[in-house]
């Protein structure tokens, strides 16, 4: 997230909190826009947010990724954050020129560029490090280690990932937070002088790629315990993938990014961040948020193969809602959006419309593994019911092609974790909108059911409504007013 380039552009432009001034005679316009991807922008582009720091990105023609860079210095040395991603064949990457052309303008001697010079990493994935072998011979520059005791080391971070580090920069000093999830050794840097934080790649304006849920959620917590003690005024990430409308991200490798979303992030993106983590647990479907998405990187599936069986709602857009029980391989609370052939899908609506009351339910006809199977874009085959499929439901359709479309919500139960009987998931759209409870773990219940029309919560999200575990028919809550239970079953997730 590629081929030509001129030269370095040093610009100035506003940040989304505040304006900068420009960095030298060349600077360009206030409005100048990030190289984001337009045919013949420069390699590098660089801004300067406050007097010795800049932010330096490298152009979406050179590299997808298009990461940020970092540059803070102080009196006496400099950090230079990350040294890029490997730019296309044919392409020059001159950072370490541009290093030492900004770190001139603040040297004693204006020809002197050679101020100590601390290289270090948001983490240790190859889009941050290539250029780590040009500042390795630089004099005075000292790389930091991509491993844990090195890290510790060069920071004075006594303890990991639960302590906190420094870096002294002559009359700036930086705190180094461990943040691990994303990549085991991911650290954040926060400057207290401009109340900035510098998030690198786990809280940005786009794909928030988790490889561990636990460290990632502890590493959010912390995060915010941090922000509620000290002044953050933006966080800087190390990518822009979300485009300028909320919850819309740009599609991963995407070279041209026109209308992209700002790179900082304010302050109430790490309580949201929390927030979200707190409950994901082991989760497999994307959690969408209006400037940034939580996505996971999953282990291989060790479940076995087997049916599982679901409900089905709706009329206009079909929900699915997988019939779950406590132990393995059934033991996920997955919804998501799907999709029948248009004589599958007219057969069942006409019969949903002669039997306003009924349930319906789909049986897969093969055994596959659940987490490999139900992502966007894939199809299985079942038969489909009036009824439960397993206590006497009637068969409508003995082969149906169900393509799913969205995940609302796929997560596996984790063991330990209480039950909340306030806890629910909405899901729907404005003409047919839907709770289903949150199951955690044994004892609990699993209800699906219809709110009236009415205003529309958000797809997928999370909701308590200080109610009981289960919903009558006219019980109000703050989602809307219920006006038909569609299914509750204890029973069967106690097997």
């Amino acid at each position: 997230m590629t081929i030509l380039c001129r030269a370095i552009r040093v610009g100035l432009a506003a940040l989304a909190f505040g304006a900068v001034q420009a960095d030298a005679a060349r600077a360009q316009s206030p409005r100048a826009a990030w190289n984001s991807g337009t045919p013949g922008e420069p390699v590098l582009t660089v801004r300067r947010l406050a007097p010795q720091f800049w932010v330096i990105r490298q152009s979406k023609l050179s590299n997808a990724e298009a990461p940020f860079i970092y540059l803070v210095a102080g009196k006496t040395r400099a950090l230079l954050l990350d040294t890029g991603a490997e730019p296309a064949s044919g392409t020059r990457l001159p950072l370490r020129e541009l290093v030492d052309s900004l770190l001139r303008t603040v040297a004693a001697r204006p020809r002197d560029a050679s101020l100590p010079l601390v290289v270090a990493h948001s983490h240790a994935h190859r889009d941050h490090r290539f250029l780590d072998s040009a500042f390795a011979t630089r004099p005075a520059t000292t790389v930091v280690e991509a491993s844990v005791g090195a890290i510790q080391q060069a920071f004075g971070i006594a303890q990991w990932p639960d302590g906190e580090g420094s870096l002294d920069l002559g009359g700036r000093r930086l705190t180094v937070l461990p943040t691990p999830g994303h990549e085991p050794l991911h650290l954040m840097f926060h400057d207290a002088a401009t109340g900035t934080l510098l998030s690198g790649d786990m809280l940005y304006p786009g794909l928030l790629t988790v490889r561990d849920p636990v460290a990632f959620a502890a590493s959010a917590q912390r995060l915010a315990a941090y922000a509620r003690t000290h002044h953050i005024a933006a966080i800087l990430g190390a990518h822009v993938e979300m485009t300028a409308t909320p919850r819309l991200m740009y599609p991963l490798g995407t070279v041209r990014q026109s209308h992209e979303h700002p790179l900082a992030l304010t302050p109430r993106a790490i309580a949201e961040l929390a927030t979200a983590t707190a409950s994901l647990d082991d989760f497999l479907a994307d959690d969408v948020h209006a400037e940034f998405i939580i996505g996971r990187v999953s282990a291989p599936s060790t479940d076995p193969p087997s049916t599982h069986g679901m409900l089905l709602v709706g009329r206009e857009r079909l929900w699915l809602s997988h019939l779950p029980m406590f132990r393995t391989p059934h033991n996920y609370q997955l919804i998501f959006e799907g999709a029948l052939p248009d004589e599958t899908l007219a057969l069942y609506r006409a019969d949903a419309a002669a039997h306003p009351d009924a349930m319906y339910t789909v049986e897969p006809t093969g055994r596959w593994v659940l987490p490999t199977t139900v992502k966007p874009g894939a199809t299985f085959e079942a038969r489909l019911y009036r009824g439960h499929f397993e206590r006497g439901g009637v068969m409508l359709v003995a082969r149906a092609t169900i393509t799913v479309r969205q995940l609302v919500t796929f997560r596996r139960f984790t063991p330990g974790r209480v039950r909340d009987a306030n806890a629910w998931i909405a899901f729907g759209d404005r003409t047919e909108r839907y709770l289903a409870h949150r199951i955690e773990g044994p004892p609990d219940v699993d209800q699906l059911v219809q709110l009236c029309a009415g205003s529309a919560r958000a797809v997928g999200r999370d909701i308590s409504l200080a109610v009981r575990d289960t919903l009558s028919a006219g019980d109000g809550t703050r989602a809307g007013r219920v006006c038909r239970v569609i299914y509750t079953e204890r029973s069967d997730l106690a097997h």
